[in-house]
């Protein structure tokens, strides 16, 4: 009798604890998890599209972008406990018998839009304005990065060029990579001047208004620092500014400039890419192949000097990477010890994010159930 008492007590236990377990929420302590894995997962497969877009681009083939527009998860818990027991007269006979079963069900549903159509590709081909740069880098962006990757001329100042193959021409193509190397050399220099410049608080752009419109203008500050001095000489020389003008309004035109103009021609998102892709490293068996075009050795010396970005190649996975992509037959991956590269890639990301607004993704949309 007492072990049919004690039956009894642990029945009811029992229950009361499945009834409990019943009413007990567990939905809210998946947010912070599951929050933190989705971002992690979408910021890493974000950052490997990007990579993956410039490398085809030195390959010679198209970007593609596929974007993550929505993520909805539902939970269900499903929780079961029993017991059962027989009480008899004879108590070696006296069974208890028990069980318990818990299920835990998520069903993720992903929807993929792909980033196409006019709205898309316009931003892609359109400049960014040169006054969005300046503001990236008030914002805190490095300005050096920004300016070696967003300015394609000042005034008669070139950078390298950002297509696959030199812009034909009278001469051979040999001679013109090497005449764009001397060109990324030249504006690199200029650059570093208005670094130097800045950095001693000799040069710096304003905001103006005269009444009509508001524009952007270079001005140097009177300076009795002959070495700073020396600085502003060589950059008004290099630029062919007017040496009796400190200040300098800044345009787009190409052609007709004034005496008081500097000209500043930036690049569009898709130049960008293109230009960051000539830091990629192609394996050795694609150079052989003809699979890219080879730069001649000129050019890989001033890439390596003056590039933003470095993307290595390996057969094999690389080890704790930055970020890395399979390709073709290889690896290709930006090193996590290349700060350079990281802060290059990372300032690219933010300019797509900025250009390239994910409204413009053009149907269909493809959603899928994942697990």
């Amino acid at each position: 009798m007492i072990k049919s008492k004690y039956i009894q007590s642990v029945i009811l236990c029992c229950a009361a604890l499945a009834v409990l377990s019943g009413c007990t929420s567990f939905g809210h302590r998946n947010i912070a998890r599951d929050r933190f894995n989705y971002n992690e997962a979408i910021a890493q497969s974000r950052n490997q599209q990007m990579l993956l877009n410039i490398v085809r681009l030195r390959y010679i083939e198209m970007p593609d972008f596929l974007a993550v527009s929505s993520i909805i998860t539902s939970y269900s818990y499903d929780s079961s406990l029993g017991l059962s027991g027989t009480v008899t007269n004879n108590p070696s006979t006296e069974i208890l018998t028990g069980n318990a079963n818990l299920k835990y069900t998520e069903k993720p549903t992903i929807t993929y839009a792909p980033l196409a159509g006019q709205e898309f590709a316009q931003q892609m081909l359109k400049p960014i304005s040169v006054e969005g740069i300046f503001a990236l880098g008030q914002a805190g962006w490095p300005v050096d990065l920004l300016m070696a990757i967003g300015l394609q001329r000042i005034n008669n100042i070139k950078n390298m060029g950002f297509g696959s193959v030199p812009a034909p021409g009278a001469v051979d193509q040999e001679r013109q990579f090497r005449e764009e190397a001397r060109n990324l050399n030249q504006f690199s220099r200029v650059l570093q001047l208005i670094i130097m410049l800045a950095e001693k608080g000799v040069l710096e752009v304003q905001r103006k208004n005269n009444g009509q419109e508001e524009y952007s203008q270079l001005t140097f500050s009177n300076t009795q620092d002959p070495a700073a001095q020396q600085l502003v000489t060589e950059f008004k020389s290099t630029l062919q500014l007017d040496a009796k003008l400190n200040s300098f309004r800044i345009t787009s035109r190409t052609t007709e400039r004034r005496p008081d103009e500097i000209t500043i021609q930036s690049r569009s998102l898709l130049a960008m890419m293109a230009f960051l892709s000539r830091g990629v490293m192609v394996p050795e068996e694609d150079q052989q192949a003809g699979n890219v075009i080879v730069f001649p050795e000129e050019a890989q010396k001033a890439i390596a000097a003056h590039g933003a970005l470095k993307i290595y190649s390996q057969e094999k996975i690389p080890v704790d990477p930055y970020i890395a992509v399979q390709y073709r037959n290889a690896w290709f991956y930006i090193d996590n010890a290349d700060i350079t590269s990281k802060r290059t890639f990372s300032t690219l990301q933010i300019i797509f994010q900025l250009q390239a607004p994910t409204k413009g993704a053009a149907a269909p949309l493809l959603t899928l159930p994942a697990g």
